[in-house]
């Protein structure tokens, strides 16, 4: 069963963001995001890769693997293919901010090391606390999925607390 994160969800969480960053850092330019669990919030697909949100532009998911499984998994608008961060920078648009707002929380030194080498931002900014708080408040669709989790938890504990009573004659 493919299930996809729908369009207009992947565009509302990233309007979203856009608001939270707007009240929060009105200076900012750019939010780059590594993590597989925020890039599937905001992609609807976990392949490796990173998530360039621009201020004034669309956004671009750059995948390094696998591009095909991403385009396969979602509907996210714009996902490109990237062998490196060199492609990802040949592509980037425009002046390169001398701040960045990534995930300073969960991504590993030598990955933004890597990063930096292609994108020599002079300032780092965490953007942790800002997605956190987008993605505390549920949309429609996201409570519709708990409710179906916890509905088939509710079915599965009937299943074996029957299997239980069975084996044990309760």
């Amino acid at each position: 069963m493919k299930t996809q994160v729908p369009l207009i969800e992947l565009k509302t969480r990233m309007n979203r963001l856009r608001v939270r960053m707007e009240a929060a850092n009105p200076d900012w330019e750019i939010v780059v995001i590594f993590s597989k669990i925020n890039l599937y919030y905001f992609t609807g697909t976990m392949q490796d890769g990173m998530l360039l949100i621009p201020r004034d532009d669309e956004a671009i998911f750059w995948v390094r693997r696998s591009y095909e499984r991403a385009l396969d998994e979602s509907l996210f608008p714009q996902i490109k293919p990237m062998d490196s961060f060199r492609d990802a920078a040949a592509g980037f648009i425009g002046k390169l901010p001398s701040a960045v707002y990534m995930e300073t929380e969960v991504v590993p030194l030598a990955l933004f090391q890597r990063f930096q080498k292609y994108f020599p931002f002079e300032d780092v900014r965490s953007v942790d606390t800002q997605i956190a708080v987008v993605r505390a408040v549920k949309s429609a669709y996201e409570l519709s999925l708990m409710e179906q989790s916890g509905n088939i938890l509710i079915l599965l504990l009937f299943v074996l607390s029957g299997i239980l009573f069975r084996i044990y004659n309760l």
